[in-house]
C-alpha cells in the first residue's frame, strides 16, 4: 500500500513501513515492489509522464 501525505510518500507491506520519504522516490519504490505492474503505472500515469527522461549520449558521439 502506498500513501501520499503532504508530499511525503509512505510505502507499507504487511503493515510494516518499507519506505518513508519524498513522494517521487516513494512512487518509484512502489513501482519496483509491484514489479512495474500496469495497474500501478496507471495510478501514477500523470506523475510519470511529467518526469523528463535522462538524456545520455552514446559513447561514440562527439559532445555538442
Amino acid at each position: 500500500m502506498y500513501d501520499n501525505r503532504n508530499n511525503k510518500g509512505v510505502l507499507y507491506r504487511d503493515n510494516k513501513i518499507l519506505f518513508m520519504g519524498n513522494s517521487w522516490s516513494g512512487i518509484l519504490q512502489f513501482l519496483a515492489y509491484s514489479g512495474n505492474a500496469p495497474e500501478v503505472q496507471e495510478m501514477f500515469k500523470a506523475q510519470l509522464s511529467q518526469r523528463e527522461r535522462p538524456k545520455f549520449q552514446s559513447a561514440h558521439e562527439e559532445p555538442k
